[in-house]
């Protein structure tokens, strides 16, 4: 399961990697509170390989790492205009686990964030994930977010749009006499405001799944939906 995010921040430049990490950290506490086990001193930086990546922590009590910093500004001296932070919940198991990414240019620049679950953590409750959306928007204020396997990307209507998939994300009010293919609704409040965006569901009684004709047929419809409401955007107007 992936969850992308666009978005576009005019206070955040290439080389803040502490900003980044503790924006990460702070997405990583919502996925702590379903996984336990996903404390924040397990994570480490993403190297070549998975003995390198061993050796950087991502963080420490205080929050990003020293080491992190110091790998990230080596790695990217020569590199004014983008740059990238990558970590990974340190598992050992090439089965399971999660990782997350984020792409920055700069301020004002559209940037991409990505989270990746695969195994057990690949099958996590729609409350699980949703909540995990719920804390990227109030960390990115992106322009949208999906949720879905990374084969969807081909089972979407519009190639020039995003996907619904099992969840997407609009910084806009949607209702549900807008969008009635939807099975969810989740409203998101944004610095105190009662409602800034909307999670859009398309399969609530269970995980969103690839081999199922049925929940493809349903994320297809509200993108059409969507689309005759002029709600969902075009990745050239974001």
């Amino acid at each position: 399961m992936k969850i992308n995010a666009q978005f576009r921040d005019p206070t955040l430049s290439p080389h803040d990697f502490v900003d980044v990490l503790n924006r990460l950290g702070s997405i990583i506490d919502s996925i702590v509170q379903k996984h336990g086990e996903l404390q924040k001193n397990r994570w480490r930086m993403k190297r070549d390989s998975q003995t390198e990546a061993g050796l950087y922590s991502a963080f420490d009590e205080a929050g990003a790492s020293l080491t992190a910093l110091a790998v990230l500004k080596e790695e990217f001296r020569n590199s004014p205009n983008r740059t990238y932070v990558s970590i990974w919940d340190g598992s050992d198991a090439a089965a399971s686990g999660i990782s997350m990414v984020c792409h920055v240019g700069r301020p004002g620049a559209l940037n991409l964030f990505a989270i990746e679950m695969f195994g057990e953590y690949a099958l996590a409750e729609l409350t699980t994930v949703a909540s995990i959306v719920t804390r990227t928007v109030q960390k990115f204020n992106p322009a949208y977010v999906t949720v879905s396997p990374t084969d969807y990307f081909e089972k979407r209507v519009f190639d020039d749009k995003p996907g619904v998939g099992w969840m997407l994300y609009l910084p806009k009010i949607v209702t549900m006499q807008q969008v009635p293919e939807a099975r969810a609704l989740i409203p998101i409040p944004v610095g105190g405001k009662q409602q800034t965006g909307t999670i859009i569901v398309s399969v609530a009684d269970t995980v969103f799944s690839i081999d199922d004709p049925e929940h493809i047929e349903i994320a297809n419809r509200i993108e059409i939906r969507l689309v005759d409401q002029e709600l969902l955007p075009r990745y050239v107007d974001l």
